[in-house]
């Protein structure tokens, strides 16, 4: 009787593209728990963490053609996880660089690789609330927000060359959890939140999902998914109001008012707020808090399903609160996350 085979990602040879971003690093860890053989190309960043034998970590842009082919040749999957995230501020005049590096890597991908691109559920849509999937039609293609449009453009192009190459896209929602030394743009807003910089809920929501899951499910599609097609991964479709009082409780945190973080801060607040940033960002040559952008973005809500992704992949996705105490505990080994002065007022420990 012959051996079994061994499983999918022992000593498979593997690229991560952006594999020491906040997504990218988590995507390296469970490659190299799985036992592949993995090379990374990052812009300078974040240490990937303790050496490890199977990791070949390299520093360089993947907008580089040259650079981009040392990095994937003999590569039986690609990840393709580089590019800015966000909107508004220096981030969004960088977006470019999405179509960009998409079209870097195709033209140097080996031609049996599998590639898979890392978009987001902002290429599939928002809305006032209706979750949509894969097979939605996109309603944003007047939204004034450079990053969607950049990955829906990176997408697209990803979706037509798949009618030659081996290549999928899968769309995670908004990334939470530990291990985000950057930090990223929701663990940015996590920090800012716990020190009681955040004081009013926008009126759109999102859907939160657990960035491990989401690694778990770069894998999983990889390894089950089918060549031409979008996989949503996602997590728990909430509104802003029920974020924050869920990230209240996993700090161990409650308002002195309004605990209930309802109502949200209505738009036009949002619209005044955002125009003195950005004369502010002006002067300072900052990132304006919050852009025009950012307020155009989560006035809507960006609800989507991952069936799709459950039924075909077996993807699973763990409980948004589990999610944020462990980010909690991560951050706060960290950097402060407790309210100071002021913010004390109307943020504290219960």
């Amino acid at each position: 009787m012959s051996a079994p085979p061994p499983p999918f990602w022992t000593g498979t040879p593997v690229c991560v593209l952006g594999g020491n971003g906040f997504l990218g690093r988590h995507i390296v860890g469970a490659l190299l728990r799985a036992g592949a053989r993995v090379r990374t190309l990052s812009l300078p960043g974040p240490a990937l963490g303790d050496a490890h034998p199977n990791l070949d970590a390299h520093t360089g842009d993947v907008t580089d053609p040259a650079a981009a082919r040392a990095a994937v040749e003999g590569a039986r999957v690609v990840f393709l996880a580089a590019g800015p995230v966000g909107a508004g501020g220096k981030v969004a005049r960088g977006m470019g660089t999405h179509p960009d590096a998409l079209a870097s890597v195709l033209g140097v991908l080996p031609g049996d690789a599998r590639l898979v691109l890392t978009s987001s559920i902002v290429a599939v849509g928002a809305g006032r609330g209706e979750v949509r999937t894969e097979d939605s039609p996109f309603p944003n293609a007047r939204l004034r927000v450079n990053y969607v449009h950049a990955k829906r453009a990176a997408e697209e192009s990803a979706l037509v060359a798949a009618k030659q190459r081996d290549v999928l896209v899968v769309n995670p929602g908004y990334l939470f959890g530990p291990d985000d030394p950057g930090p990223s743009v929701m663990g940015d807003l996590c920090v800012r939140f716990w020190r009681g910089n955040v004081a009013f809920a926008l009126p759109g929501g999102i859907n939160a999902v657990d960035v491990r899951d989401v690694a778990a499910g770069h894998l999983l599609a990889a390894e089950r998914g089918a060549s031409g097609r979008r996989y949503i991964l996602g997590g728990e479709n909430v509104r802003f109001t029920h974020l924050f009082a869920a990230l209240a409780r996993a700090g161990g945190m409650q308002r002195a008012f309004l605990r209930s973080f309802k109502p949200a801060l209505p738009r036009s607040a949002w619209w005044a707020m955002a125009a003195l940033a950005e004369l502010g960002s002006r002067v300072s040559g900052k990132d304006p808090r919050p852009s025009f952008e950012f307020v155009r973005m989560f006035q809507r809500c960006w609800f989507v399903s991952s069936a799709r992704a459950e039924a075909e992949l077996g993807y699973r996705a763990r409980p948004l609160s589990e999610t944020l105490a462990d980010a909690f505990a991560w951050h706060a080994a960290r950097t402060r996350v407790a309210p100071r002065g002021l913010n004390k007022l109307w943020l504290r420990r219960s």
